[in-house]
């Protein structure tokens, strides 16, 4: 008798909490199919197809000029995650989830995010490579006009959408206000968020040149490009100026070794007036007395090591940077539309 417990039977509960199977060689293998078949829907645009109209898999193939055999395979691993449905007559159609996170019209899409996930097989494949002492393929050191940037971006853009509000909402704004300076913030969309809560303020965006590329377009697009504006450069060495009331740090330390982190927030500090506000929102490792690693951050800090070469930095270490660093009245918020983000606020001393 086999009964279905959270998706999986309870003999297979059972059998893998023995410790009889080989769960490395099921995680090694079927781990891969996940993003393999999410890039490759995204990639070949089937589920646009299917919500146009109901297919077989035979339909869906001559439409997109595909291999039958593949694509029934194709549309069989995404009703098994949830993505589509079978109907009468062996046709196909999204399902609600499909259409609200996969589909490129949905306000909510995370399309663009799942596609720039074929960058990462390179990387993962390097692994070996990498721990031996090969360098890692800086993903920051793309070209400016390298495709890869739209859709990086436009990922990061999408992800955004979701916890920028939570966020505006959550950050400490001086009063009086009138300047903020969002370092290494590409499509703008958190800085902009702020300004739409904060009637006096405006905005610049300091990144690399590829990155605000895209994200200037997705600013004037959205209609911000009279309070948010994009301005060229490397957060390591450019000039910050002085003055600002607010500066957002956002995403980027996990792409920053250690040593890099402690001058930088010192730059920070200069580049703020007293009682001036630095928000730092990023993911982060548990510190060394916590119980245990946590299985997703430490995945994470791995992927980014091998794209940046740096990695997820303690929460604990945070708090002693920002002190050497002339910050004061430090405090968190757990931000909960993405898991795992953690804003820190500090204020100029």
């Amino acid at each position: 008798m086999r009964i279905a417990v959270q998706g999986e039977t309870l003999l297979e509960r059972l059998a893998l909490r023995s410790g009889r199977v080989p769960l490395p060689a099921l995680q090694s293998l079927a781990g891969m199919a996940l993003p393999g078949v999410l890039v490759a829907t995204v990639r070949l645009g089937l589920l646009e197809r299917l919500a146009a109209r109901k297919a077989t898999p035979e339909q869906l193939a001559e439409d997109l000029s595909l291999r039958a055999d593949t694509t029934r395979l194709l549309l069989e691993a995404l009703r098994a995650l949830g993505y589509v449905r079978a109907g009468r007559r062996g046709r196909y159609a999204p399902t609600r989830a499909a259409r609200r996170w996969l589909l490129a019209d949905s306000p909510r899409s995370v399309r663009s995010y799942v596609a720039s996930h074929e960058e990462y097989w390179p990387w993962w494949s390097r692994l070996p490579e990498h721990a031996g002492g090969a360098a890692v393929v800086d993903h920051h050191l793309a070209p400016a006009d390298s495709p890869y940037w739209r859709e990086y971006i436009e990922g990061q853009y999408e992800l955004a959408r979701f916890s920028a509000p939570e966020f505006a909402a959550a950050v400490r704004v001086p009063e009086k206000a009138r300047h903020v300076l969002d370092v290494g913030g590409g499509h703008g969309w958190y800085a902009a968020q702020l300004c739409a809560r904060h009637g006096g303020l405006r905005a610049t965006v300091l990144d690399l040149p590829g990155s605000v590329a895209v994200g200037r377009r997705i600013i004037a697009d959205a209609g911000w490009a009279s309070r948010v504006d994009h301005r060229e450069g490397d957060a390591r060495t450019a000039q910050l100026g002085s003055g600002h009331d607010v500066l957002l740090c956002l995403n980027l330390l996990h792409h920053l070794r250690p040593e890099e982190i402690p001058p930088l927030l010192h730059r920070f500090r200069a580049a703020l007036r007293p009682g001036g506000t630095l928000a730092v929102l990023d993911l982060f490792a548990r510190d060394p007395d916590q119980r245990g690693p946590d299985a997703t951050a430490a995945g994470l800090g791995l992927l980014f090591h091998l794209s940046s070469g740096a990695s997820l930095h303690g929460r604990r270490q945070l708090l002693d940077w920002l002190a050497e660093s002339g910050f004061v009245e430090p405090r968190s918020t757990e931000l909960r539309r993405i898991p795992g983000q953690v804003l820190f606020q500090a204020v100029a001393g």
